[in-house]
């Protein structure tokens, strides 16, 4: 029996048995977020009721607090109300139980326990953002939540497999499902806290906030959301009808932006894979709270929030007790709703930046290179003063400009006449070649792949490989033959080249079982064979003068580098056309059209004929249409007046 406690709520321990009775409601209010747990946080779980249920004494495993408080609600938007339970805090282990319990209802009853168990006894959960939130089964393109419901679902689901012949589903059930069990005693259960029913919406939100303060569970932006929500609710000249309007609107407004937050094309144009964030959306409120790059306090902008609402609300005594934030004072801002206003107006403006293919492309290069979006959005912002009209092109300039801030060489710009001397290690190789990139899609109208490019890890290739001496392991060694010799099968049916090509490939098949085998002195045959190779796969009359060029480097995810790594340009070029065509890879277009030739001049030079050669004229006209993509960037820090339609 649950008993009173100082503070007049009911307090006391409750097994997750007792709510398999068919008639326990718990609602999730929208002031919360959704359901949030990754796979870790479900397997601790899993993990920890599975260890406590196969211990040795009768004991009760206790759960973290649930914090409730009676409530009326309509299930399925039925007109009939019914007695609930508004969740304060707990929803996360609340939810995770109900994903586990149905599994075990679906798959680990004993036949004769199905006619005293069912799917409808166990404890419903509504979503107030959600109402229609499938459980049983959770599709993850719906909504985040559901995304959520839909892995950790998954991850029960194989954990179970994983340990079900272990035997450990009737201990497991038996300590979350039965009251009464004389044989065993062992119960899990949730320490149980009843508000008042009498406290108000308001304070219910300021109960949810302050149990969750200092909770890693909670992320920043989520007690920003309950923030916006509490000033709503408080609001008292309002009718209470309009006010729930009025917040079911921005929790809404909130999920649209969270959800176009989980858009990868959109996240990795707006930050980098390896920024830090609890939730995706936090990058827009540190963006709005102008959040200094060099700070790590996760908690930053819901401070600044904070400071917002306990001043204009008089939270902390009375509202002249708590100083405004030079923030809000400088941006104007003294009341929540205006707050949410330029939270709203910032979100547009990334949106628009991100539809905008000019800065789409400009904005995505800097975030690669480091620039936070509130560094770029204040550059941009002191340019503009300085000058009475602004135009696109303008910004088009300054965005240049700052691109070059990441080709100086201490405090000198690098020269596009520089650009041909850069070879393989130098710092400037990879993001020449990444600004090609992005300036081609840019001009062709096509968007560049910031997610893809993101998510992989890159290298620079050499296009043409006229030494294997990079390869020292037997395996790396051997798929170089096994590529040389697939490519050598095709130049063999070639009349240009098939008497060579035969002797080759004969060559290259009898010494593969040899080298596999690792037959003594095959070495030194390897060695020989591969200087032979090279020279055949080399242009005789125009070889590549440095390999380490920049006419001869190109930019390759490093798992396709690994595979085709010091491969003759044939193969790499038959590969590279291969994985284009099914799709199976982001390939940069710079990287494509490189291997497709499409920078040789057709007109004048004969290896465009040849398309199984790179030779010193590819690299010269792989190197002039460099110059012709970035030249007019470089020239915006050369004291040249830029063509803006470049």
């Amino acid at each position: 029996m649950c008993v009173q406690n100082e503070e007049n709520s009911n307090f006391c321990p409750k097994s997750v048995a007792e709510f398999l009775d068919g008639k326990h409601i718990f609602v999730i209010p929208s002031y919360q977020r959704g359901y949030r747990w990754e796979k870790k946080q479900v397997i601790d779980l899993l993990e920890d009721i599975y260890e406590f249920s196969k211990s040795g004494q009768d004991s009760c495993y206790y759960l973290q607090p649930l914090v409730v408080k009676r409530c009326k609600w309509r299930p399925n938007g039925n007109e009939e109300e019914v007695d609930a339970w508004e969740v304060l805090d707990g929803q996360q282990r609340l939810t995770t139980l109900r994903l586990i319990l149905l599994y075990i209802f679906e798959k680990g009853l004993m036949d004769y326990e199905k006619d005293a168990y069912s799917l409808d006894k166990i404890y419903k959960i509504d979503y107030t953002n959600r109402p229609k939130l499938d459980f049983e089964k959770p599709e993850p393109r719906a909504n985040i939540d559901s995304y959520y419901l839909y892995t950790a679902k998954n991850t029960i689901d194989e954990w179970f497999k994983d340990r079900v012949a272990k035997g450990i589903m009737n201990p497991f059930k038996q300590c979350l499902m039965y009251e009464n069990n004389e044989k065993n005693e062992k119960k899990v259960k949730f320490i149980w806290y009843e508000m008042e029913e009498k406290k108000q919406t308001l304070e219910s939100i300021q109960v949810f906030n302050r149990l969750n303060k200092g909770k890693i569970s909670l992320t920043s932006s989520e007690l920003i959301k309950a923030l916006f929500i509490m000033d709503i609710m408080r609001k008292k000249e309002q009718v209470a009808g309009d006010n729930k309007i009025k917040a079911d609107e921005l929790v809404l407004d909130f999920n649209e932006m969270e959800r176009q937050f989980q858009n990868d094309k959109f996240w990795y144009f707006i930050s980098n894979s390896n920024d830090t964030y609890q939730t995706r959306i936090d990058v827009l409120f540190d963006f709005l709270t102008e959040k200094p790059k060099d700070n790590h306090d996760n908690d930053y902008a819901y401070r600044k929030f904070q400071n917002l609402f306990d001043r204009m609300t008089g939270t902390i005594g009375n509202a002249n007790s708590t100083e405004l934030d030079d923030l809000w004072q400088k941006k104007g801002i003294d009341s929540m709703q205006k707050a949410w206003e330029e939270v709203s107006r910032t979100y547009n403006s990334m949106l628009a930046w991100y539809e905008d293919d000019m800065y789409y492309h400009y904005v995505g290069f800097l975030v690669s290179m480091g620039d936070k979006p509130r560094e770029i959005y204040n550059y941009l912002s002191v340019k503009k003063l300085s000058k009475e009209e602004w135009t696109k092109d303008d910004t088009k300039r300054e965005l240049r400009k700052k691109i070059m801030e990441n080709f100086k060489n201490k405090n000198d710009y690098l020269k596009k006449d520089d650009i041909e001397g850069l070879e393989y290690g130098s710092e400037f190789v990879p993001r020449i070649l990444l600004l090609f990139n992005v300036e081609s899609c840019l001009k062709k109208g096509q968007r560049f792949d910031f997610d893809s490019y993101k998510k992989e890890q890159w290298d620079i290739e050499h296009i043409s490989s006229q030494s294997n001496a990079s390869l020292v392991e037997h395996e790396d060694r051997l798929r170089w033959l096994e590529n040389v010799k697939y490519i050598l099968e095709i130049e063999s049916k070639l009349v240009a080249r098939k008497e060579e090509a035969e002797k080759l490939l004969k060559e290259c098949g009898d010494l593969i079982p040899e080298y596999n085998a690792s037959k003594r002195g095959i070495e030194k045959q390897y060695e020989e064979f591969s200087k032979k190779a090279l020279g055949y796969f080399s242009a005789e009359n125009d070889k590549i003068n440095n390999i380490d060029n920049l006419g001869n480097l190109t930019l390759l995810d490093y798992r396709t580098n690994r595979e085709y790594q010091d491969a003759p340009f044939p193969y790499k070029r038959y590969r590279i056309i291969e994985e284009d065509k099914e799709g199976r890879r982001f390939i940069p277009v710079g990287t494509r059209n490189v291997f497709l030739k499409y920078y040789t001049n057709s007109d004048l030079e004969s290896s465009f004929i040849d398309a199984l050669r790179w030779t010193q004229k590819d690299a010269k006209c792989y190197l002039e249409e460099i110059h012709k993509i970035v030249d007019p960037i470089f020239e915006v820090v050369e004291n040249k007046e830029p063509n803006t339609n470049e």
